[in-house]
């Protein structure tokens, strides 16, 4: 009988699969090294028009016409390309030209408050991750300023980001709410290779943040900054530099997620659709119902802004899915999100190279494959920047300038 040592296997486990991950990412990037160095893909003028809600033939005239506006790069076949940094400057140059209307402009004014949404479930499977990642895209197209916190120790959305403070030796949103020589929420900001969007990456030692939270408290130290807001008090420094914080949290209750949630003034709650999911839903509810209610008799006065749920991973082909579907809306009203988070093959394939919808090269994938899921993602966008809007007394404007 073959004895095993558990930390020798699973050490040497993870070693091979790290080594296979570094030779498939470098297959996937090569001649870059990095997702960084290769940036985001280049956009057409209907793609430009798309993200930034313009007309496609007003774009066209804009670009002929609109004094300091960026020319992008003629392509072959006569097709005009423009970069997501020359399309936020496209954005700026018509808004300054009064081109652009403030209910389409998604930054906020002096005295707006920045949303801060909480992407959050603790059932496991339900492409947390993915929305947030994909949704946090799509707004930093049009526009808004977005900062991302991974508090999940796996920090899948640090490694789609291509940041991972665990190998890099860079600071992680640990090195923020440790209990000894903390440092500053601005210190653990990382760009990344979407303009518009930061990151506060997740680690491994955000386990560590758990057990000094509740050794902490057992002991009953004094501690100047209650736990539960040591995320929002870190947060004060950095937010008025953003339109939008997104927090991705793991699948499990913890004093980090407690703290993301109390931080928060919104909750995007992302939902499969299965019958064990909607059970699991409502013990989730429950159990987070409970636990806001024993930090609200400390801090009166916290509200959010919105509430909303999101159907994922769906499938409007399979029936049981479409009467869960169904379900959910009869009883969730306009809680729940207009459009559900399809399931595509598309997004498959994307996160075989931990990529979002945007980096990928439409051409290599099934044109109406991508068109699908395209539209998908942009309706989801479109619903949250609707909420946002809304925060900041902007109504929204359906369709274009």
């Amino acid at each position: 009988m073959t004895e095993l040592t558990g930390s020798d296997v699973l050490a040497e486990h993870s070693e091979i699969i790290r080594a296979a991950l570094k030779r498939e990412s470098a297959k996937l990037f090569a001649p870059q090294e990095s997702k960084t160095e290769r940036g985001l893909r280049r956009f057409s003028v209907r793609e430009t028009a798309e993200h930034l809600k313009i007309n496609y033939n007003s774009m066209r005239h804009y670009l002929k016409s609109v004094d300091g506006i960026p020319e992008g790069i003629l392509e072959s076949g006569n097709r005009r390309t423009f970069s997501a940094e020359e399309i936020n400057a496209i954005q700026e140059t018509l808004y300054k030209a009064g081109k652009i209307p403030l209910n389409l402009y998604p930054r906020k004014a002096e005295g707006d408050q920045t949303s801060i949404i909480a992407c959050y479930n603790l059932k496991g499977g339900v492409a947390k991750s993915s929305t947030t990642s994909n949704c946090a895209t799509f707004l930093a197209m049009r526009g808004f300023r977005v900062l991302l916190v991974d508090i999940d120790p796996q920090a899948s959305l640090s490694d789609i980001f291509d940041v991972r403070p665990d190998i890099e030796g860079f600071p992680s949103i640990y090195d923020v709410l440790k209990y000894d020589d903390p440092i500053q929420m601005s210190e653990a900001i990382s760009g990344t290779y979407v303009p518009n969007i930061d990151i506060v990456a997740g680690s491994l030692n955000m386990t560590e943040f758990e057990f000094e939270t509740s050794a902490t408290y057992m002991s009953g130290q004094h501690q100047s900054t209650p736990w539960h807001r040591k995320i929002s008090n870190a947060l004060r420094t950095v937010e008025d530099h953003y339109d939008v914080i997104m927090f991705d949290t793991p699948p499990h209750m913890s004093f980090a997620v407690i703290a993301a949630v109390f931080a928060s003034n919104a909750m995007l709650i992302p939902v499969s659709a299965g019958m064990l999911d909607i059970v699991g839903l409502e013990k989730f509810l429950n159990l987070g119902s409970n636990t806001l209610s024993v930090i609200e008799e400390h801090e009166e006065g916290k509200k959010y802004n919105f509430v909303r749920y999101l159907l994922t991973r769906y499938n409007k082909n399979d029936p049981s899915q479409l009467q869960i579907g169904s379900f959910l809306r009869s009883e969730l009203g306009s809680n729940l999100l207009r459009t559900d988070f399809l399931h595509s093959t598309a997004l498959t394939d994307a996160g075989i190279g931990m990529q979002t919808l945007l980096e990928v090269d439409p051409s290599k994938l099934n044109r109406r494959t991508y068109e699908r899921i395209y539209e998908n993602l942009r309706d989801i966008a479109d619903e949250l920047e609707e909420e946002i809007m809304k925060t900041w007394g902007r109504e929204p404007v359906k369709g274009g300038a």
